[in-house]
C-alpha cells in the first residue's frame, strides 16, 4: 500500500489561534511542491488517534511517544529548525521555570506541573534536569494538559516548577509576557532533537523524499518568510529514527 490523494495532514503541537495562518500559508506552499500531500491542513484535537490508525497522515508528535511506542508504526520525515533562542539546528533545550528563584537542587522534592506524563520537554526533560537522567521524580505531580496551563499554575501558586518547550514558550512570551516574566528561569533542559514530523509507515521512499524536498524548500521560501517567521521555523533537516533513538538514554526510574 501507497499513500494517496486522501491523505490527511495536521501540525497540532502548538495549537495559538493567531498563528494558524502560518502554518495554513507553510503548509500550503509544501503541499504545492509534493503531489500526494493533502492540499489543506487539517484541525483535531487529538493526534495521538491519527499515529495510531491506518489513515494516511503527515504529522508532528513528540519524540518521546516516537522511541517508546511509535517507532515501528511510522516512518520519521525529519524534524524543523527552530529559531528560538534555546535551539541550535534541529536540536532545542527545555526551559525550566519556577514559581520563585533558585537553584535545581533547591526543586528536588517540589511540585511540578506537568504537561503529559509521555511529554519529552515536560517531563522527561524536567527529570533530567533537576534530578538527572534515568532518575525519579521526588516531589509532587500535578498534570496540567498542555505547557501553557503548566505555566498558569506557577503563576497561580498550584506548582512549583515547570519545563516548557521553547516555542511554547517563546510563543507564551510574546501573548502572555506578565505571566512568563513573573517566572524565573531555573535552568534548561538537555539537548534533544527538535518535534519530529512522521508519516504512514506505509509511505513510499520515492514519496518520502518528495516530502523532505517540499519542507527543505518551503521552509527556505522567502515569499513566505513572514509565516516562519512567526513559527519560529527557520528550515528543515531530514532525519530518521535513529536520530532520535539515543532520546532512551533519558528514560525515567518510574
Amino acid at each position: 500500500m501507497s499513500i494517496s490523494g486522501d491523505a490527511v495532514a495536521e501540525f497540532g503541537f502548538y495549537p495559538f489561534e493567531d498563528v494558524a495562518w502560518a502554518y495554513d500559508k507553510l503548509w500550503s506552499t509544501t503541499a504545492s511542491r509534493c503531489a500526494w500531500l493533502p492540499s489543506k491542513l487539517s484541525r483535531t484535537s487529538d493526534p495521538t488517534k491519527l499515529w495510531q490508525s491506518d489513515e494516511a497522515f503527515v504529522s508532528q508528535t513528540c519524540g518521546w511517544p516516537l522511541v517508546t511506542r511509535l517507532a515501528e508504526k511510522v516512518r520519521v520525515v525529519g524534524a524543523f529548525r527552530q529559531t528560538t533562542p534555546e535551539s541550535a539546528s534541529h536540536f532545542y533545550r527545555s526551559v525550566v521555570l519556577g514559581r520563585v528563584d533558585g537553584t535545581p537542587f533547591d526543586f528536588q522534592g517540589s511540585v511540578a506541573a506537568v504537561n503529559d506524563l509521555e511529554s519529552l520537554s515536560g517531563w522527561v526533560s524536567l527529570i533530567a534536569a533537576i534530578h538527572g537522567p534515568q532518575e525519579s521524580w521526588r516531589g509532587q505531580i500535578r498534570e496540567s494538559g498542555s505547557h501553557a496551563e503548566s505555566v498558569r499554575m506557577l503563576c497561580r501558586g498550584e506548582a512549583d516548577i515547570a519545563s516548557i518547550d521553547s516555542v511554547t514558550l517563546a510563543h507564551l512570551r510574546r501573548i502572555e509576557p506578565m505571566a512568563v516574566n513573573s517566572l524565573f528561569v531555573i535552568c534548561c533542559g538537555p539537548l534533544v532533537p527538535c518535534l519530529p514530523i512522521i508519516t504512514h509507515r506505509s509511505v513510499t521512499d520515492s514519496q518520502l523524499n518528495e516530502l523532505r524536498g517540499a519542507l527543505s524548500e518551503s521552509t527556505r521560501d522567502p515569499e513566505i518568510a513572514d509565516a516562519s517567521s512567526a513559527l519560529f521555523i527557520g528550515g528543515f533537516d531530514a532525519l530518521d529514527l535513529d536520530d532520535y533513538l539515543p532520546l532512551l538514554n533519558l528514560k525515567p526510574n518510574y
